[in-house]
C-alpha cells in the first residue's frame, strides 16, 4: 500500500481517499505531490475496495482532525460520517457530482472536486493537465465522452491514453489490449438483445467472456448487460454506458423484476448495477 500523508495537520485539511482505481491514483499522485495530507479508507486494517468503500469507518486521524476544527474531506468513501466532514464525489444521489452532465463533467469528477478544495481551502494553484482531464472524462462519464459530448476531449487522444493506462495496469502490451477490444466489440454486435423495458433494448453480455468489456462497450456505442463476481463472492449485475433512458429502465424497472438488490446507478453518468441476492440458508 502506497505512503499516506499525515503530516501536515497545520494546514487544516485532510482528505480520506476511497478505493484505488485511474482517477483515485491520479488524485493520490496530485496531493503527494502538493505535500497535501491524505488517509486511505480502510476496513478490517485494509484499504477499501469499490464494493466495501461506504461501509468503512472514519479513521481516527480524521475524526481528531474534525475535532481540532480542521477539513475533512471524503473522496468517495464512507457512508456513514460527521455532517462537518465534506464529500468528494458523484456516485450517490446528493453527491456534489451526481446527476451532472457531460458538458460539466470537470467539474463533477472527484479529482476535479479536489482540485477545487485545493484552491478553495489550500490556495493552492494547480496546473490542470490534459492528462488530468482524460481520467475526469473517462471516469465521470465514459460513453458520453467516447461520443464526444466531453467539451475539450477528443475521442482519439481518450482511446489512446485509455490502452495506454489499461496495458500498464495489466502489465501487457497495447496491441494485445486493442485484440481484446476488438474481439469484445464484435461479441457486442452479434450477443443477444434483452428489453429492459418497453422498447428500451441492451446487448446482454452477461453469460459471454469478454475482456475489456468496458471499454470495447464504450468504443461500439452500445449499452450492454455484465455479470461478474464480486468481492463478497455475490454476483454483480452492470449496465455499463447506457444513455439515460436505458440506466433509468435498468434501475426502475428491470432491476427490480429481476429481485435484484442493492440497486444503483446515475443515468445521467450512463452506469447503474446491482446484485444477485446471497441465498439465505434453510
Amino acid at each position: 500500500m502506497a505512503t499516506q500523508h499525515q503530516q501536515a495537520h497545520g494546514s487544516g485539511t485532510l482528505f480520506v481517499l476511497g478505493a484505488a482505481d485511474p482517477e483515485m491514483h491520479a488524485i493520490e499522485e496530485l496531493l503527494a505531490g502538493l505535500n497535501a495530507p491524505f488517509v486511505f479508507a480502510t476496513v478490517g486494517a485494509k484499504r477499501v475496495y469499490p464494493g466495501n468503500a461506504y461501509r468503512a469507518a472514519m479513521p481516527a486521524v480524521a475524526m481528531a482532525a474534525l475535532h481540532g476544527g480542521e477539513d475533512v474531506y471524503l473522496v468517495e468513501c464512507i457512508g456513514d460520517a460527521p455532517r462537518a466532514a465534506r464529500r468528494i464525489d458523484h456516485h450517490r444521489p446528493g453527491d456534489p457530482g451526481y446527476g451532472r452532465p457531460p458538458a460539466g463533467f470537470w467539474a463533477a469528477s472527484s479529482i476535479g472536486q479536489t482540485v477545487a478544495a485545493l484552491h478553495a481551502r489550500l490556495a493552492r494553484e494547480v496546473e490542470v493537465t490534459p492528462a488530468m482531464r482524460l481520467v475526469a472524462a473517462a471516469d465521470h462519464c465514459l460513453g458520453a465522452a467516447y461520443r464526444g459530448e466531453c467539451p475539450g476531449i477528443e475521442p482519439g487522444a481518450l482511446l489512446a491514453w485509455h490502452v495506454a493506462s489499461r496495458a500498464a495496469f495489466e502489465r501487457r502490451s497495447g496491441e494485445a489490449l486493442l485484440c481484446d477490444v476488438e474481439a469484445s466489440r464484435s461479441a457486442l454486435r452479434h450477443a443477444p438483445r434483452v428489453l429492459l423495458a418497453a422498447d428500451v433494448e441492451v446487448a446482454d453480455m452477461r453469460t459471454q467472456a469478454a475482456p475489456e468489456l468496458l471499454l470495447a462497450a464504450a468504443r461500439e456505442g452500445q449499452c450492454c448487460l455484465s455479470a461478474v463476481t464480486a468481492r463478497d463472492g455475490r454476483t454483480k449485475i452492470g449496465c455499463l454506458v447506457g444513455s439515460p433512458r436505458q440506466v433509468s429502465a435498468f434501475m426502475q424497472s428491470w432491476a427490480p423484476a429481476q429481485h435484484l438488490v442493492d440497486i444503483y446507478g446515475d443515468p445521467v453518468r450512463g452506469f447503474a448495477g446491482a446484485y444477485i441476492a446471497a441465498a439465505t440458508p434453510d
